[in-house]
């Protein structure tokens, strides 16, 4: 994703946010999982919804009745992809929620990790991880497990905005620097 794109992603998610009752954010962050979804799943969708020779009351309309099938009643949900389909920023629903659910558990105290290993592992080994990292992090600390074979070996961990390259490929790259650098 571009930096752009990222700021992008950044400002929505903040303004639905600071927009949202403090109470009903995970409700609100369910809602957009399920839209992204739908989105993702739904190529029909994503055509009409970004194909500018629809026109846009109609397409507000048929974003409107997916809303209301969604998340029934709740105008701030449906004002906010109205928004975006508006500003043709749908397209960024995925990032934008990224955002919004990071601003969620950082609302929460709540550590969130990604954890990106070459192989699959096993559910001992992802206990006995996330064992380790509660004991150092705080019990607040969730992980979301990826698979990325091009990292060769080692792990990836990354918190936020920061990252702690452990992998083969990695330290393959940081050799070669040294090498030419």
């Amino acid at each position: 994703m571009s930096k752009s794109s990222l700021k992008v992603a950044r400002r929505y998610a903040k303004a639905l946010f600071d927009l949202c009752d403090k109470a009903k954010l995970d409700e609100m962050k369910s809602a957009l999982v399920l839209f992204e979804s739908a989105w993702k799943t739904n190529e029909t969708l994503r055509g009409s919804m970004l194909n500018p020779a629809f026109p846009l009351d109609n397409r507000l309309a048929a974003l409107s009745q997916i809303c209301r099938q969604i998340k029934p009643g709740d105008q701030a949900f449906e004002n906010f992809l109205a928004l975006l389909l508006k500003n043709k920023r749908l397209a960024v629903i995925s990032p934008i929620i990224a955002e919004f659910s990071a601003m969620i558990d950082l609302l929460k105290n709540l550590l969130t990790l990604e954890v990106t290993s070459a192989f699959e592992l096993s559910d001992q080994e992802r206990s006995s991880m996330l064992s380790k990292i509660q004991s150092d992090c705080g019990a607040m600390a969730a992980v979301n497990w990826k698979v990325d074979r091009q990292i060769l070996g080692g792990l990836l961990i990354k918190a936020g905005d920061k990252l702690l390259d452990g992998s083969i490929r990695g330290s393959l790259q940081r050799a070669r620097e040294q090498l030419l650098g």
